[in-house]
């Protein structure tokens, strides 16, 4: 009997020492979550934002790029700015989607330095702060949002 009472301690004792409490899964979880989210590349969305007709296409970015040209050419055009060009020109303006869809200006990639930069940074301000809405680009299934570079062209006047 002395024998099964000793056997019965150390298995109970075993027992109680592999035993987890629910505090050390969580925290055990926790770190495994965190490696998880740390292994994702955030820089990149799984998909892009989608404007309607580009989903099914198998060149989607471009669907994308060119849709996205023609929402802004489309919100800039007949706008005359306040200043004389002679030759083209181009600025490289920085557009979020963010993860409801919505499309706005953040400004330009290099901040403007002169006053015609600043110009075309106001009206790209005024003009596109409300472009249109569209799906959003997703990464692991999961609305996000993300920015994208749009050349802006400047164009003379013809006379």
């Amino acid at each position: 009997m002395m024998r099964f009472t000793i056997l019965l301690v150390i298995m109970m004792c075993a027992m109680a020492s592999s035993c987890r409490t629910q505090e050390q899964n969580e925290t055990e979880a926790n770190q495994i979550a965190q490696q998880r989210l740390q292994e994702i590349d955030l820089s990149q969305p799984d998909t892009y934002p989608l404007f309607e007709g580009c989903g099914e296409l198998e060149n989607a970015t471009t669907c994308f790029y060119e849709k996205l040209q023609e929402q802004v050419a489309l919100k800039l055009k007949d706008h005359q700015l306040q200043f004389e060009i002679t030759q083209r020109d181009s600025v490289m303006a920085v557009l979020l989607v963010n993860k409801k869809g919505t499309i706005s200006y953040q400004g330009l990639q290099v901040p403007p330095v002169n006053s015609r930069e600043k110009m075309v940074d106001s009206l790209l301000q005024s003009r596109l702060h409300d472009i249109c809405k569209i799906d959003p680009a997703t990464k692991n299934g999961i609305p996000v949002s993300a920015s994208f570079l749009l050349p802006v062209v400047i164009k003379p006047a013809i006379h």
